[in-house]
């Protein structure tokens, strides 16, 4: 039993350590997203109004031509990859707290002699 004590003990180490790098990660990446959303919307603007001005495009067509626009193109691009692993680093975060509440009801239980 001291074993098992000890196994979940390590466990929960490594579970908050884990938990800890996934904060830091999340934080780091929120700021890259946000970099990347501010870049993408900066360069669909100054598309939107490029075509308005320079080609004529009627208002109601710029802002999808300007999406499909290569650069722009490729920003949104990068966005949607932060904003994807921001999203699955959340979900991860939220898995590891689960794992750390079982690891603390095991030891509970096993104090307790159940």
């Amino acid at each position: 039993m001291a074993d098992s004590g000890q196994d979940l003990m390590t466990a929960m180490s490594e579970t908050r350590k884990l938990l800890n790098d996934c904060l830091i990660f999340y934080k780091n990446n929120g700021r890259q997203l946000a970099d990347a959303e501010m870049k993408y919307r900066i360069a669909l603007r100054k598309e939107v109004f490029r075509l308005r001005q320079e080609d004529g495009v009627a208002w109601t067509a710029c802002y999808d031509l300007a999406r499909g626009q290569e650069d722009v193109a490729k920003l949104r691009f990068e966005r949607d990859i932060r904003k994807s692993d921001y999203e699955c680093c959340y979900e991860k975060i939220l898995q590891l707290k689960i794992e750390l509440r079982i690891i603390e009801n095991e030891l509970t239980a096993e104090r307790q002699g159940m």
